[in-house]
């Protein structure tokens, strides 16, 4: 029996795209996934981060180098914080900090909100990490901190900056690398304002 669809066409029409579901299909049927058009790009080179180096963004050192929860820090500032996931998945994974390529694991996206989109983040898994600690080959909805502060197996190796860019704006990024028992995972945060 053949499957049919309804495909709606976006309302700009300055974009020649179609809504199906998640993602956006071109006239030409490629699919393109709507998220690149609502999360920042990275313009930068992870860098190790250092104080006395990061002479763009030196307001920000504060966040960039907060060891507690991120999350009831923003609160202090914004009120109630909101967590959007924009996506989770079991999928293959390359990150030079790291220091591996096509590794299996699970890979999720989301925005930490007050009356505005405050932060965007990404967290990376490899299956090594979730199988000594399994609630994270799925976090859904949870806020990360919840787990990343209250597990004494879990320490913070380094912290990495990147410029990124959303809108003609410039945003400052930090990528911290954690261990768990001996197996690494990243949590990437991009600050999506200016202190």
């Amino acid at each position: 029996m053949p499957f049919f669809f309804i495909i709606h066409p976006t309302a700009d029409n300055a974009f020649p795209f179609f809504k199906f579901h998640k993602y956006l299909f071109s006239k030409d049927g490629i699919i393109i996934n709507p998220h690149i058009f609502m999360t920042p790009l990275i313009e930068t080179n992870w860098e190790l981060f250092d104080e006395k180096e990061n002479v763009d963004f030196k307001q920000m050192n504060g966040w960039i180098s907060e060891g507690k929860s991120l999350i009831n820090r923003l609160e202090n500032k914004y009120g109630t914080i909101n967590l959007e996931v924009l996506n989770e998945e079991e999928t293959e994974y390359s990150d030079k900090e790291l220091g591996f390529e096509r590794v299996k694991g699970n890979l999720r996206k989301v925005f930490l909100k007050a009356q505005k989109n405050i932060v965007y983040a990404e967290s990376f898994f490899s299956s090594k990490v979730y199988k000594k600690f399994p609630k994270f080959k799925r976090l859904a909805n949870e806020p990360l901190g919840k787990y990343l502060f209250n597990n004494p197996l879990i320490s913070k190796k380094e912290t990495y900056v990147a410029k990124y860019s959303l809108r003609n704006n410039k945003y400052l990024g930090r990528k911290c690398i954690y261990d768990l028992d001996g197996e690494r995972f990243f949590v990437v945060e991009v600050f999506l304002f200016h202190e």
